[in-house]
């Protein structure tokens, strides 16, 4: 399905977006702006979305949170319940502790930043996101629901099987997919996912899992932040590439979440896409509106 003359009617990044970000630390959404790329989301894009819907079909992206899926050091997951009776009804009553950032969960502008005092994006600090008296300023609560284009990148079909921990997406790939698959480029506030197989090792092996990733580089980052998306997923923990023993950098987060305020969604459960033999779709998520927190778990929707 065609981008609906959105081309036209948009300014380009290379006019107004990366290089003032990174030159200035201002965001292309104005010095105040709290909610990055998620503005790039207009009613168009949200009629653009259902335009796409055709069966009325639903697929669930998300992972089931359980005590077992793979979490980072000294993290856990516990679900006490407990039940209360009186002469109406009998109530069970559950509480959950948990990460925010933890499972299938969206990636928020506070979660972050650059080195420097002023990392985060537009220009903010750690103090201004972590705030000792208030919410901070890039809480989860500032994000509107996602309501847009979905399109799946299928690396697994593109290399020929799953890919490997370290190994990287490139341009190249995306534009065979595209071209196989018969999708036009991703364009203003569209969510690109990408399917790499790995996440064959969710549960059955948290330590390999855990222990790196495939993912996209800096080159297919900048490709996407070109084409001004929204959102960018994966069915893996990191999004970008995290080669086993390497030191835990991640430039392409900090270079789209930090310097251009894209959102990245993680642990997706894109086996559910290849089942369905759909690669566009209406990608649907709001997020949990945790007051101050910087990530939100959840289950977002592929619609077609």
């Amino acid at each position: 399905m065609g981008k609906l003359g959105l081309a036209a009617t948009v300014l380009t990044l290379a006019a107004i977006g990366p290089a003032a970000a990174q030159d200035t630390g201002e965001s292309r959404h104005g010095s105040w702006d709290r909610m990055g790329a998620a503005n790039m989301m207009t009613e168009l894009n949200a009629i653009q979305a259902a335009n796409i819907i055709r069966r009325g079909r639903v697929v669930e992206l998300g992972r089931d949170y359980t005590p077992d899926m793979p979490m980072g050091p000294g993290e856990s997951l516990d679900l006490s319940r407990r039940v209360v009776r009186n002469d109406a009804a009998t109530q069970v009553k559950s509480h959950l502790s948990a990460p925010v950032g933890a499972g299938t969960s969206l990636s928020g502008l506070g979660e972050i930043g650059r080195p420097g005092e002023d990392g985060f994006y537009n220009g903010l600090s750690a103090a201004d996101v972590a705030s000792a008296d208030g919410p901070g300023e890039l809480g989860i609560e500032r994000v509107r629901p996602f309501f847009t284009r979905g399109i799946m990148i299928d690396m697994v079909s593109v290399r020929g099987g799953p890919m490997q921990a370290g190994e990287e997406i490139t341009v190249e790939d995306i534009e065979t997919a595209l071209d196989w698959f018969g999708l036009d480029e991703p364009g203003h506030g569209d969510a690109v996912l990408f399917h790499t197989g790995w996440g064959r090792h969710w549960v059955a092996d948290n330590d390999t899992y855990l222990s790196g990733a495939p993912g996209i580089g800096a080159a297919a980052a900048q490709w996407l932040i070109e084409r001004e998306v929204a959102l960018v997923g994966a069915d893996t923990w990191s999004v970008e590439r995290q080669a086993p023993g390497e030191t835990r950098a991640f430039p392409v987060h900090t270079e789209m979440t930090a310097g251009n305020g894209i959102y990245l969604h993680r642990n997706l459960e894109t086996e559910r896409l290849i089942d369905a033999e759909i690669a566009e779709f209406a990608y649907i998520f709001a997020p949990l509106p945790v007051v101050g927190a910087t990530a939100s778990p959840g289950a977002p929707l592929a619609v077609y």
